[in-house]
């Protein structure tokens, strides 16, 4: 029985360092206008910053989408795409007359990066990717569209995806008229490790831009986003790295005591999206939700917990926010059987709160200094659930204690520094 609960109080121990991270106030600059995008990793704070005008497309590198065909555009900056038609034969008698632009146009999904513009066409059948087929014999994606580029310069071009092979993408565009005719080659191995590879249609230049895959969880950056009634609106916010899942949590009456468990995660790629603040008419400042807290799993299976509380808007494109490792993936089952939450401050001087799930009625604190004295103890009748309680610690020295929750049939305990 001791050995048992001996393992017990060592695990409690670690699991609480997991969540007790130190809590970070951090900007990232996107620049005056929102000029640039940042690739943002929540466990170094490392900014990668790239200017946003530098590309028209984005094609997928290995792992993502059905057969990684995915086509997206720079909608933030501007460039719109629209489906001209089905019928790859017309491409010489293209002619936008009468053409319909509002009802043909197409953008990037922002919930999945799997869903680009080139991708959002009505499908014709189930291996049609939007922009082209899949052909089961010659295990080809088949380019069968034509589509019209409106570069974010206000340039028009014809373009048509001919083929997906071997790892490149074909690709033909030119003015409506036909003319200034360019055949171009985005190859994916050229971008081993990023999501993507990009191209400039107006320098005919591939690019490699992007920082690999497993650097980054968050980007903020501009994109668009479909308001209902295909009216579609550029927004600034942040986006999901690949295989990230994200919760938010509204309405929180305590964000310092908010847990993870339980909450439901997403690989909803705009799920912090850019509805966390609002542009306030009277004051021409942005207001930021302050009940709305995220929690952010990590594609290295850490979960952090995301607090905004500012936005700088065109001014300086600043996000400032706070973040906090609050525990690891694979943790939760745990968690939720935990007694201790957490212990906060730690060290602590006069004060200690203790955030604990209790699971009667009637639990007890009790804090034992480093030769076995209990030197507190305090009596809780709280309602079971998640609790919190404040501990004075006026009468203590400066030094090492155990800090523990005692119900009736579990102990848990925590080491605690008094300064």
């Amino acid at each position: 029985m001791k050995r048992k609960l001996l393992i017990t109080t060592s695990f409690s121990v670690f699991l609480i360092g997991a969540i007790s991270a130190q809590q970070i106030t951090d900007t990232v600059t996107t620049n005056p206008s929102y000029t640039n995008e940042v690739y943002y990793n929540l466990q170094s704070g490392n900014e990668q910053s790239i200017q946003r005008n530098d590309w028209d497309l984005a094609f997928a590198s290995d792992g993502i989408g059905f057969g990684s065909s995915t086509i997206r555009i720079n909608g933030g900056q501007g460039t719109e795409l629209f489906l001209y038609g089905n019928d790859t034969t017309q491409w010489n008698l293209v002619d936008t007359t009468g053409f319909n632009w509002q009802a043909n146009q197409l953008i990037n999904a922002d919930t999945s990066w799997e869903k680009g513009a080139f991708n959002n066409s009505t499908p014709q059948s189930s291996y049609d990717l939007g922009w082209g087929t899949y052909n089961m014999i010659t295990h080809l994606v088949e380019g069968d569209r034509i589509f019209i580029i409106k570069l974010f310069s206000g340039v028009y071009k014809k373009l048509i995806v001919d083929k997906l092979q071997s790892s490149v993408y074909y690709f033909k565009y030119a003015d409506l008229d036909g003319n200034n005719l360019v055949n171009a080659t985005v190859t994916k191995t050229n971008h081993g490790g990023q999501n993507f590879g990009y191209y400039s249609i107006q320098n005919q230049q591939e690019l490699s831009r992007e920082p690999a895959s497993n650097s980054w969880d968050l980007l903020f950056t501009k994109y668009v986003t479909d308001l209902g009634g295909a009216i579609y609106y550029g927004v600034t916010g942040v986006l999901a790295n690949v295989g990230a899942k994200v919760a938010q949590v509204n309405n929180v009456s305590d964000v310092n005591t908010v847990s993870y468990v339980g909450q439901n995660y997403t690989s909803d790629i705009g799920a912090i999206g850019y509805d966390w603040k609002t542009f306030n008419m009277t004051t021409f400042q942005y207001d930021i939700e302050d009940s709305l807290v995220y929690f952010v799993e990590t594609v290295n299976s850490e979960i952090y917990k995301i607090i905004f509380i500012g936005f700088g808007g065109s001014a300086n494109g600043n996000y400032i926010f706070t973040k906090e490792l609050v525990g690891t993936v694979g943790l939760e089952e745990e968690l939720s059987q935990k007694t201790i939450l957490n212990v906060y401050p730690n060290p602590a001087k006069d004060v200690v709160n203790v955030i604990f799930n209790a699971n009667t009625n009637t639990n007890q604190i009790s804090i034992i200094d480093i030769t076995g004295k209990e030197v507190v103890k305090q009596q809780l009748n709280l309602g079971i659930g998640l609790n919190k309680t404040t501990v004075s610690l006026n009468n203590l020295n400066a030094g090492v204690y155990f800090l523990s929750i005692i119900s009736e049939n579990k102990i848990e305990t925590q080491k605690l520094i008094i300064q």
